[in-house]
């Protein structure tokens, strides 16, 4: 890595095409001397590159209209512990004081009701809170666990929704190697303030970046459905005769770092996956050539109480005894650990319920606003690891801000940039809840 900064820095000198990560790239200094990105300001931007797109829906109900937004802003320490991956960009588009005036002019100008960071560094929290709170915003943060510099979250307009339920999630747990880092993830119920009774769910996380390690974020995503299955439970229905659970909406926001050809992202959208015969670590199809041991029938132990539904074990007997009701206090019953939570837990666990099974399911529908051509960030190419998923239950999608493709990807200076304050770029959409 010395010796490629070295040459790039010679290449620049004579206007050549210095390499990075030991890949050709074209030089963003180079391009910009040749006014490569002459026209590349705010308004191109968001007129051409970033423009709102609207879809037709046919709801004729009383609607409920809200937008979020989902960003992972770049905490400032990991941008210096990494300032490898930020040789492109120009320095003075480095600095926190100016990436920070330019993160809250574009915060003002998208103006969502929820917004969704990962990345939010805990020293800079007063500034965010402060900011926000000026613009009418109450907020929940959750560190990453051990000694990270920083965490998730959800910040919501406190003149629009009520906060009925905050639930911070832990993916370190103590004594579970595929469940040994330090990741979060944050899920809220909010409620608008003329109708408390029609409640939504939104969450947002940061899942782990290793590109190799899916089978860890694929434990990570199981336990966030977990506690969101928790927190957006309503009740059940008779269906043929048979109890089915019914849920309130759920938006699903973060920085995945999955791209949409995982074994990850296929479990989210279509609700199944079939773990077993995968390659550990990278869940990819074994074939006669793979030396990669597979997966195996067990994800996590059976101690995490968790089924291989997505669902805590014990809250689905708690449900049983109280009439297929939700207990307000149902978190005393999970057997995950976390580290802000008293020692009062129900100490009782099921051992009656599937799980090792080498499947694992969840009970949502979840669309994506993004298409799989989308790019939201750069990662050795343009590709997308950022998402808004929803569940189409009572929820419709209005609006969008539209992520580029690869092709447009092109105009776009190396981020961070003098119009892109972080290296991903944010997610908005805008929904139509539909309340009876």
């Amino acid at each position: 890595m010395y010796l490629t900064k070295i040459f790039n820095k010679l290449c620049l000198l004579d206007n050549l095409y210095p390499i990075t990560s030991f890949l050709w790239r074209p030089s963003t200094t180079v391009m910009q001397r040749n006014g490569y990105y002459s026209n590349f300001n705010l308004k191109n931007y968001m007129n051409y590159i970033r423009p709102f797109v609207h879809v037709k829906n046919d709801a004729k109900n009383k609607l409920f209209d809200f937008s979020v937004l989902s960003y992972n802003v770049l905490a400032q320490d990991l941008l210096e512990k990494n300032a490898f991956l930020y040789d492109w960009s120009n320095v003075k588009v480095l600095n926190w004081d100016f990436r920070k005036n330019l993160l809250l002019n574009e915060i003002k100008e998208i103006n969502a009701d929820i917004i969704c960071f990962q990345e939010v560094q805990e020293s800079h929290l007063n500034w965010f809170s402060y900011n926000l709170s000026n613009l009418g915003y109450n907020g929940v943060y959750k560190k990453r666990t051990h000694d990270h510099c920083d965490g998730c979250a959800i910040y919501y307009r406190n003149n629009k929704f009520i906060l009925k339920e905050k639930v911070t999630v832990e993916y370190n747990q103590p004594g579970v190697n595929i469940l040994d880092r330090h990741n979060v993830g944050i899920v809220l119920r909010l409620s608008p303030r003329h109708n408390d009774e029609a409640s939504f769910v939104v969450s947002t996380t940061h899942i782990l970046y290793n590109k190799k390690r899916h089978d860890v974020k694929l434990a990570q995503v199981h336990l966030l459905l977990a506690e969101i299955e928790r927190v957006s439970y309503k009740g059940e229905k008779k269906v043929d005769d048979t109890n089915v659970p019914v849920y309130y909406p759920i938006i699903l926001t973060g920085d995945f770092n999955l791209e949409p050809n995982t074994a990850v992202y296929d479990f989210l959208i279509n609700g199944t996956l079939y773990y077993s015969n995968l390659q550990r670590p990278t869940l990819w199809s074994l074939n006669y050539q793979s030396t990669r041991p597979s997966m195996g029938n067990e994800l996590i132990p059976k101690s995490l109480g968790i089924t291989e539904n997505s669902q805590h074990a014990n809250i689905l007997d708690l449900r049983k005894t109280n009439n297929h009701k939700r207990q307000t206090n149902d978190s005393l019953y999970s057997e995950l650990y976390h580290s802000e939570r008293k020692n009062n837990q129900v100490p009782t666990q099921s051992s009656d319920f599937k799980c090792g099974t080498g499947n694992i399911y969840h009970n949502f529908k979840f669309s994506s606003v993004y298409n799989n051509t989308s790019c939201s960030t750069y990662h050795d190419r343009w590709t997308i690891v950022d998402y808004i998923f929803y569940t189409n239950t009572d929820i419709n999608l209005r609006t969008y801000m539209k992520l580029p493709n690869i092709a447009e990807c092109q105009r776009i200076p190396a981020m961070p940039n003098r119009v892109c304050p972080s290296d991903h770029m944010p997610l908005f959409a805008i929904f139509n809840y539909l309340i009876d």
